[in-house]
């Protein structure tokens, strides 16, 4: 079977990530996925069925419109004798690799007319994986393929990291909803009746009972009639009362705001209207004679749409993040804005046994150390699986004595209350979270859930950002394992070379070199000219571009006609069962200046012999496609002293130029420096097409090689 998820592709799982991260609903998330199993692992379906309410069936999700026919399904019972449903019951992989598996282990149980409905598709291939989030069943995902086989270790690999995403998105997706479905409870319940209707007089302040105020915060109703009121309001929020209070009254118009109520519980959110009552309604300049207006609690209110405003904005922060520092500087202003915390720590494992601390207060000035004193094992045992929450002195002298000095230093800094979060993933646990409060306010249960909520999301994302990284980190070793050492003297020939990579940290899939062909003696009368450019970035297109190298190589010292090495690629081709692109110019050289030229696929090669312009070199097809039988190869004599240029398609198309176009502009500016040296020529082509001062954006390798015959 193929494996075309092999070593987890870059740009997929950098999609994948962002379109989770961003999926607010579960039809976002099952669209993400969908898309993912099509792309990678080439799927005929891709389906996601979710448990409904009563945890007895597995019910087929929709992805969006475009996507409509690949996301199949049927409404499966668990007790059914399905894939599916067994995927569910044992919380395991169900992999099934040809129709036999599938009649052997189903097809006689009660549930045979599903499983004859995915036959009935042309299928004869599956996978099921079990969604789990906390260990708790959400449901299947299920791969549908046309061909037989069974995944191999890498794409099982890639589709159990997929399931988990989707568990964890499907999760998020459902918490956003019953966010919001809180929130609209939490308005009814708010325009049905008001904490307390209340009437106030110029210089006497309110002349009315407030009962529901006496009851939230445990005061005498006489002590908060006039102004006595005032001494329950956060000081944060007094001032702001007062002068929206002054301007109503000298405007004479109604006035809105909130405010923080202290009670025995902590911090509630109030909002209030006052509305002027004049003594003439219809003089517009009328004395105001009182004020009358409401108090309302919209604590819960508040709090839901909080935490949905949280969620979201760490969600959008973590879509845009790219590298490990942004998502830590994200987590970290996320901690600040959404939970309302004074500091923000993360204590998250970066190395065999090493523990990291990422810091951010008031200031947003993200600030990391090393934790050498404490173990992931101390962290850990404080957090557990639900998180801890000390708060007062009381908080602190209860902790273990390795932690408690770092929370008596918070505690002095003015801190009151924390929450310690674990952040972990289904295979391993990479720290803590530690969220900084400056009062003592108890955190109820649907609050404690948010915070661990919040915390998953940032572990998922810190586990999936410590993946790329390591995939960088390999690239990084190919890169430097398969950089091109010097091209090889030729006492007739004069050469340079530029190859680059777009990406930076990522190696990419093309190469370019001259192999000496040693005759009769060792003397070196002929030499071939290869570039070769394999479509992809990263360790696979690394990985690819050094075999195709290395049988280059070995196919030129036997046979170096171009027939003989095309042919030869395409066996090897064939052999290995790769579906990677590759395309090939290949071709050689004499000393005479006779050049026999032949293609897989790859771009013409510029000549100066006889003016500038494309060697009219036979295209063929790329290295492995079926269909061409090498045996068109371009015979021509360049003159004494005329150069040769080959180079990638990077050099020429960009995403703001087409090829054609850059086919045209290349050939004009070779015609200007024609005439130059090797080195003169690369480096004019290079930094005209694709340098800086062309304002060009390049996301691809660019490989350029000229030759000049002495």
């Amino acid at each position: 079977m193929d494996s075309p998820a092999a070593a987890f592709p870059l740009e997929h799982l950098q999609r994948t990530a962002a379109d989770l991260a961003a999926a607010l609903d579960v039809r976002d998330a099952v669209t993400a996925v969908v898309r993912t199993g099509r792309d990678v692992l080439h799927t005929n379906t891709c389906g996601i069925a979710l448990l409904d309410e009563t945890g007895t069936v597995l019910v087929p999700q929709e992805p969006h419109e475009d996507l409509a026919g690949l996301g199949l399904g049927r409404a499966v019972p668990l007790t059914s004798g399905t894939p599916s449903a067994e995927a569910a019951r044992t919380r395991r992989p169900v992999l099934l690799p040809d129709r036999a598996a599938l009649a052997e282990r189903f097809g006689r149980g009660p549930g045979l007319g599903l499983n004859d409905s995915v036959l009935a598709l042309g299928e004869h291939s599956w996978a099921m994986y079990p969604l789990l989030a906390r260990d708790r069943l959400v449901g299947v995902l299920r791969f549908g393929f046309l061909r037989e086989g069974s995944l191999d270790a890498d794409e099982q690999v890639f589709a159990a990291t997929l399931a988990d995403q989707c568990a964890l998105a499907v999760e998020r997706a459902r918490l956003l909803h019953d966010a919001r479905r809180s929130e609209r409870r939490y308005r009814t319940l708010a325009s049905a009746g008001s904490l307390d209707l209340f009437t106030a007089r110029p210089g006497e302040g309110i002349v009315t009972d407030l009962p529901g105020w006496a009851a939230l915060t445990g005061r005498d109703v006489e002590a908060l009639r006039g102004h006595g009121w005032r001494a329950d309001v956060h000081p944060d929020d007094l001032p702001v009362v007062l002068a929206t209070s002054a301007e109503s009254v000298s405007s004479g118009v109604a006035a809105r705001f909130r405010f923080r109520l202290r009670t025995p519980g902590g911090w509630r959110t109030i909002a209030a209207v006052s509305v002027p009552v004049p003594a003439d309604p219809t003089d517009p300049d009328s004395e105001v004679l009182e004020w009358v207006g409401s108090f309302d609690d919209i604590t819960d209110r508040a709090r839901a749409a909080a935490r949905a405003r949280s969620l979201q904005a760490l969600t959008a922060a973590l879509a845009t993040a790219t590298t490990y520092p942004q998502v830590l500087d994200a987590v970290l202003h996320a901690s600040l804005d959404g939970p309302g915390a004074v500091r923000g720590t993360l204590a998250v494992v970066e190395g065999p046994g090493e523990l990291r601390v990422h810091r951010m207060l008031g200031d947003r000035t993200r600030r990391s150390t090393d934790l050498p004193d404490v173990t992931l094992d101390d962290l850990t045992a404080l957090a557990g699986e639900r998180g801890a929450f000390p708060a007062g002195r009381a908080g602190v002298a209860a902790l273990p004595e390795r932690i408690r000095p770092y929370f008596e230093a918070a505690a002095a800094a003015g801190e009151e209350a924390w929450a310690v979060l674990p952040l972990a993933s289904r295979t391993r646990r990479l720290g803590t979270l530690t969220l900084g409060f400056a009062e003592a306010e108890a955190h109820e249960e649907e609050e404690r859930e948010f915070l661990l909520s919040f915390a998953r999301q940032v572990a998922a994302a810190l586990e999936r950002m410590q993946l790329l990284q390591q995939q960088r980190d390999t690239a990084d070793v190919l890169a430097e394992a398969l950089r091109p050492g010097p091209l090889p003297p030729v006492q007739w020939l004069a050469t340079h070379r530029v190859a680059t990579t777009s990406a930076g940290v990522e190696v990419g899939g093309d190469w370019a070199e001259l192999i000496p062909l040693p005759g009769p003696g060792g003397v070196v009368s002929r030499v071939a000219v290869v570039l070769g450019d394999v479509m992809g970035r990263g360790a696979r297109a690394a990985t690819v571009m050094g075999e195709v190298r290395t049988q280059v190589r070995t196919l030129a010292l036997i046979d170096p006609h171009p027939t003989a090495v095309l042919r030869g690629l395409d066996a090897c081709a064939r052999a290995g069962g790769a579906d990677d692109l590759v395309t090939i110019f290949y071709g050689v050289l004499d000393r005479d200046g006779r050049l026999l030229a032949a293609s897989a696929g790859h771009l013409p090669p510029l000549t100066c012999s006889g003016g500038p312009h494309y060697l009219d070199v036979p295209p063929g097809v790329p290295v492995g496609v079926d269909g061409d039988c090498r045996t068109d190869v371009l015979d021509v004599r360049l003159a004494p002293g005329s150069g040769l240029v080959v180079f990638s398609d990077g050099l020429v198309e960009t995403r703001s130029r087409s090829l054609t176009q850059g086919l045209e502009e290349v050939l004009e500016h070779f015609g200007t420096v024609a005439g130059g040296g090797p080195a003169e020529i690369v480096g004019t082509l290079v930094e005209r097409m694709v340098g800086e001062g062309t304002g060009t954006a390049v996301d691809d390798d660019v490989t350029v090689l000229a030759l000049q015959l002495g």
